[in-house]
């Protein structure tokens, strides 16, 4: 920023009233700023100055709406389209976001779209060409012409924007490009452009800056090092790669102020391990804490970046305090506070899936643990005052509304329960229960505490929200239901975030990567440098495939990776001290790995430059002793009487491994048996995809049972009635007409291939090794004594077969997940029941143990699972530890089982809610505990 405001001084003051300056960010304009003013020292007249998204949208002359209002514009089309076969507005918002990406896409990179559209339909109809010229299913045509209408979409929300003068944002990119190509520039009131410090502009920005670099004075400054960006090359660094494009797109010639820092000056590089997202929050105020007290470095020298934005909530409460012995500290936090982590939005949750669950209830009654989870709500606690249990028992799972009405204690929490439990038919009159709510907490005096100021700007944001809310329902309150509505009002608040800006050039700057374009500092701590997070990798949702994607120019997941590259490259540059934390613990789909932009450093940079200390460690965090247990249900007689009844239906492998995880799990599943949530945003869930697939298979061998398994049979069966199968299987666990758009086409393509290869894969094995089919799907029970009482254990095993050759019988578990060979193998039986990560093993062993139980076989048992996902689809056998026979593992399960079973039975063992968070990540009752 020092050389751009030498650059603007140096042009003199008379061509500053003429002059744009186009950058990247607001951030990057405040500091220009701050540098012209230290510079100048007195009056000077400041060139304008806009980010590039308010000169695209100048250019285009349109008002840039938010993503919904378009999902709702396509929503109208869609229903114009399809009539009587529209889908829900709840069903259609899961996959419009997906739509609108596409064309955003298509408009960045200015893409023909009639051709795009044109080609992925002729790639559809080529992959559900039947080479036997049978007829396409309905299925097939309902597909198909899904992907012939995408154009149609495209172009008539194109038009009916265009007729309000609106537009989505990436719309307005390609306008703005379309205008400029034209020549139409007569009203730009500008006669010299200075565009500072980008790196990737899309083909619109570029056609845009093309065109003023020939109509005008234009100035682009480029801020790059030698290392990643030599103009001399063509080919090199992946960090330089846009960079290298634009210089040659827009004919640039001699670029100047290109450094050479990163390959001759000194620098420290820490790459510090730590376990733990927590672990590495507390790092980061362990390290603040020493450059800031111990150090007296200055505050503005210090930038804290988080790759992995989730960390900034947990960071805010690590950091050192404001003010040490008299030192005083500032923080200035540029990502905002986001609405989706304050109450209100737990409210809101907790609220409409108390309402939904009354709406299930047949008698319409009231869930308590639903109730008493929202009585535990910061907000509702402290306009009421009160917890539901102080005045109403919670020991049991459901109660009236008269009921509980007549318990509360006075009249003004009467009205609000009132409120909390009014129905509602229609977007109106919750907005206005919404509004009473609202007002009631405006009138609490502690939230006009200084203390609460956080809460405060969260609630006019809040406001806002529902104001937005108003706007978006007006017209579509006949096609709202309960599930659209809590959709769309938590996507806005999703949207949302709490400015925690303070004074902008003061203090330590807490920032995401994207913001420190343009900026510089002395020290920085990069938070969340994992693989995976720098850059972020994983698949690219999207109706147009790679191929097509290629073809068109639009962007690609290497093309992500580049501009991931150059802003970790660019910061790094004039950086004397930088630290790199990771989180070096694995979870469950791997992690735990360095980023490859520090191995970059490692293996690449710091043996060119040899200036460069590098330094590697790993910090283990001791988090202090834990003192609260979280929630903990005490179990009352009711509780135990439900426990009763459960131990005579039977306990399944699946609810053994739900305590196991988390003992409240296991209540909130078993015993208060509540609904799981509905998840907003997902199409068919994951449990009924599972149950698809081993619903196909039990038909496609069932064929088969008691004898020999037919491989040229089991064929047949796949070319003729696979995809009849799938679709029926569907049809009766998903419903209608639900496999024809968006996502669920892509998990019933998946389902489709996981069969195929599987039984492909069946028939190879089976011919060398034949089989004869015991059981499938084969239920199984055994009564266990715990503590003089019995219990039902009772579970169905998916498929059970004998080797004709050996006589071995395999006790079969699908799963259509990912399996690790290692959880399959525990190092003592007693670790099935200690461990969660050996949950699959466990499933599996009480299979056997139940098969074993009825037929008290020897070693000939194999228990294993078969992993769908996996593309050769072999059986993995449960190992058991040491030179243990079968019958000795089932002996000692039997007595593990009863020590599990014992602690589920024990009255006075509370279920308690696991402290292990990681487990509440994929929970279906997070929000209910406010672990979400």
């Amino acid at each position: 920023m020092e050389l751009i405001a030498d650059f603007l001084i140096s042009s003199g003051k008379e061509k500053m009233l003429y002059t744009l300056v186009v950058l990247p960010n607001k951030r990057s304009e405040v500091f220009l700023k701050q540098a012209l003013a230290k510079k100048t020292g007195n009056d000077f007249w400041l060139p304008d100055m806009l980010t590039i998204d308010e000169l695209m949208a100048a250019f285009s002359g349109l008002i840039v709406i938010d993503p919904l209002e378009a999902y709702f514009e396509l929503y109208r089309i869609h229903r114009e389209t399809e009539k009587e076969k529209a889908r829900s507005l709840d069903d259609f918002l899961s996959w419009a976001p997906l739509m609108l990406n596409d064309f955003s896409d298509i408009d960045y990179y200015l893409a023909d779209a009639h051709k795009l559209f044109h080609e992925l339909s002729e790639v559809k109809v080529l992959e559900s060409w039947n080479l036997g010229e049978r007829p396409l299913t309905a299925m097939q045509k309902d597909y198909l012409a899904f992907f012939h209408s995408l154009f149609d979409y495209y172009e008539q929300l194109q038009m009916r924007l265009l007729s309000n003068k609106t537009a989505y944002k990436a719309m307005a990119y390609r306008v703005a490009a379309e205008k400029v190509q034209t020549g139409d520039l007569n009203d730009v009131e500008w006669e010299k452009f200075v565009f500072v410090g980008f790196n990737a502009l899309t083909p619109a920005e570029l056609k845009v800056v093309d065109a003023l670099k020939k109509s005008f004075q234009l100035e682009y400054f480029i801020d790059a090092d030698r290392y990643y960006y030599d103009p001399v090359m063509s080919e090199g660094h992946e960090a330089g790669r846009f960079l290298r494009k634009t210089v040659q797109f827009l004919k640039l010639g001699t670029v100047q102020w290109i450094g050479n820092i990163l390959l001759t000056r000194d620098k420290t590089v820490d790459i510090v391990a730590v376990p733990g997202k927590i672990g590495q929050v507390k790092f980061a105020g362990q390290l603040l804490y020493q450059w800031l007290v111990k150090e007296k470095t200055n505050p503005e020298k210090i930038a804290v970046v988080l790759a992995d934005e989730r960390l900034m909530v947990p960071l805010l409460s690590a950091v050192p305090p404001g003010n040490i012995d008299g030192q005083m500290f500032q923080y200035n936090v540029t990502m905002g506070y986001p609405l989706v982590q304050s109450p209100f939005y737990d409210l809101v949750y907790r609220w409409t899936q108390l309402l939904i669950l009354r709406e299930q209830d047949a008698s319409l009654r009231i869930s308590l643990p639903a109730l008493e989870g929202l009585m535990q709500n910061p907000l509702i606690e402290m306009l009421t005052g009160k917890r539901l249990s102080e005045f109403f028992p919670v020991n049991r799972f459901y109660a009236g509304e008269k009921e509980i009405m007549e318990s509360v204690p006075d009249e003004e929490l009467k009205n609000i329960f009132r409120l909390l439990f009014a129905g509602w038919r229609g977007p109106a009159l919750f907005i206005g229960n919404v509004k009473s709510l609202l007002n009631h907490f405006r009138e609490i005096p502690e939230l006009a505490e200084k203390r609460n100021r956080l809460l405060q700007f969260q609630l006019v944001l809040f406001m806002q929200v529902v104001k937005q809310m108003e706007g978006l329902f007006s017209d579509q309150e006949k096609y709202l239901d309960f599930q659209s509505i809590q959709k769309i009002t938590l996507q806005l608040m999703g949207r949302k975030e709490v400015s925690l800006k303070g004074e902008p050039l003061t203090g330590i700057q807490v920032m995401g990567m994207l913001e420190t374009r343009n900026l510089d500092f002395e020290r920085v701590i990069i938070l969340g440098a994992n693989e995976g997070i720098l850059p972020k990798t994983g698949f690219q949702e999207s109706f147009i495939p790679y191929d097509l994607r290629h073809a068109f120019g639009l962007p690609l997941q290497n093309s992500k990776t580049a501009v991931s590259s150059y802003h970790f490259f660019r910061l790094l540059q004039r950086t004397e001290y930088m630290t790199l934390v990771y989180d070096s613990e694995p979870d469950v789909l791997g992690g735990g790995e360095v980023s490859r932009f520090v191995l970059q450093i490692e293996n690449e940079l710091a043996r060119k430059n040899p200036g460069i200390l590098l330094r590697k460690k790993t910090v283990n965090i001791h988090p202090e002793a834990e003192n609260d247990r979280g929630i903990v249900i005490k179990k009352s007689p009711e509780i135990m009487q439900r426990l009763r009844i459960l131990a005579e239906s039977g306990i399944s492998p699946s609810a053994l491994n739900s305590y196991v995880r988390c003992p409240l799990q296991f209540y909130y599943r078993y015993i208060a048996e509540i609904k799981v949530p509905d998840q907003t945003g997902v199409s068919i869930q994951s449990y009924t995809f599972g149950r698809v697939v081993h619903g196909v298979l039990e038909k496609l061998y069932k064929p088969f049972l008691g004898k020999a398994i037919n491989p040229e049979k089991l064929r047949s069966g796949v070319q003729s009635d696979l995809e009849k199968l799938l679709q029926k299987e569907f049809k009766d666990k998903y419903g209608d007409n639900d496999l024809y758009y968006g996502r669920n086409l892509l998990v019933y393509q998946v389902a489709k291939e996981y069969l195929r290869r599987f039984v492909n894969n069946e028939i190879k094995f089976l011919e060398q090794n034949p089989h004869e089919l015991l059981g499938i799907e084969k239920g199984l029970d055994f009564m266990l004594n715990v503590n003089g009482d019995p219990v039902k254990i009772k579970g169905f095993i998916d498929r059970l077969d004998k080797d004709l050759h050996t006589g071995q019988i395999r006790i079969i578990d699908y799963k259509t997940g990912t399996v690790n060979p290692a959880e399959l193998k525990p190092k003592n039986l007693e670790a099935v029941i200690t461990d969660v990560k050996f949950s699959k093993a466990l499933q599996v062993l009480v299979y056997a143990w139940l098969y074993w139980q009825e037929n008290k076989t020897g070693n000939e048992v194999v228990p294993g699972i078969i992993s769908l996902k996996k593309a050769k689809s072999i059986f993995l056998k449960v190992g058991f530890p040491g030179e243990v026979t079968f019958p000795d593992a089932m002996q000692e399960l039997e007595t593990t089982l009863a020590d599990l079973l014992e602690k589920i039975f024990d009255e006075s063992r509370p279920f308690v809610q696991t402290m292990d968070t990681k487990i509440c990540e994929y929970c279906d009752f997070a929000l209910l505990c406010n672990r979400s």
